[in-house]
């Protein structure tokens, strides 16, 4: 049935398709999402942790290391990223224009009381790793259960 679908306008197909993606997106709220807010789409983000750190993966391409701003804020990790205007071609016209500049700011709460002790971070093949060690208390205690 969708084959048969006549577009008036070269760019409606990008746009049902864009308002199709957009309607299947979960509903969530932002209180009840443990990692922060959804809103900033373009960053994809990964957030995992084993024992003694957690781990945020974000897809920063193109991205270069000066471009980044890392912050702690209590328990929360804000990612800056600052994108500079590309040059304007004085050359023809776009037809299609995606590609943002400006600020985008991700910010991520973790799952603990009080702030990581020691941070640390890398960029590869547009991939930003940040590492945040748990502080003492967050770790897991084990309790040894002794005979009577």
């Amino acid at each position: 049935m969708y084959s048969e679908l006549v577009y008036p306008h070269p760019f409606s197909r990008e746009l049902f398709r864009r308002l199709n993606q957009f309607l299947a997106m979960p509903t969530i709220n932002e209180t009840e999402w443990p990692f922060g807010s959804l809103s900033s789409g373009e960053l994809a983000t990964n957030v995992r942790e084993d024992e003694d750190a957690f781990y945020v993966e974000m897809e920063v391409p193109g991205i270069k290391p000066e471009e980044i701003d890392l912050s702690i804020i209590g328990t929360e990790l804000q990612v800056k990223i600052t994108r500079s205007p590309a040059k304007e071609s004085k050359n023809g016209r776009y037809l299609r224009r995606e590609r943002v500049f400006g600020n985008t700011v991700r910010t991520i709460t973790l799952p603990i009381d009080s702030a990581p002790k020691e941070m640390d971070a890398t960029i590869d093949s547009g991939i930003l790793c940040v590492r945040l060690r748990k502080p003492e208390e967050a770790k897991v205690q084990k309790i040894t259960v002794n005979p009577k």
